[in-house]
């Protein structure tokens, strides 16, 4: 498995024990907790990041229940349309450790 995939598998686990959580992708945005893929609309890098986040939830044997939102979906009011995607948020953190985005929210490019 490559760095980026064993660097989500160790975020994963950190943030899941830390909370005692479950994953879940129940219901529509906005979502109060749980693990959020972050994309949009010709994100070239989601497919790669998406396939690298079921192998992680796979090696922790963890279920594959996590949300995928499309920014273009969400009002631009929404503190999510501030990341760059892809990203992965666990209860409304980015896993990496990025900051939440303050506005002006950055048009996406």
């Amino acid at each position: 498995m490559g760095g980026v995939m064993w660097r989500t598998v160790i975020l994963l686990s950190v943030a899941i024990i830390s909370t005692g959580c479950s994953p879940s992708r129940s219901g529509p945005p906005p979502v109060k907790s749980g693990l959020v893929f972050l994309t949009r609309d010709g994100c070239a890098n989601s497919e790669r990041m998406l396939a690298n986040l079921d192998a992680a939830l796979r090696t922790l044997n963890r279920p594959a229940d996590y949300q995928v939102i499309d920014q273009g979906t969400l009002p631009k009011t929404d503190v999510r349309t501030g990341y760059a995607t892809p990203t992965l948020l666990f209860n409304n953190h980015d896993l990496f450790g990025l900051p939440e985005p303050t506005p002006p929210y950055p048009e996406p490019t």
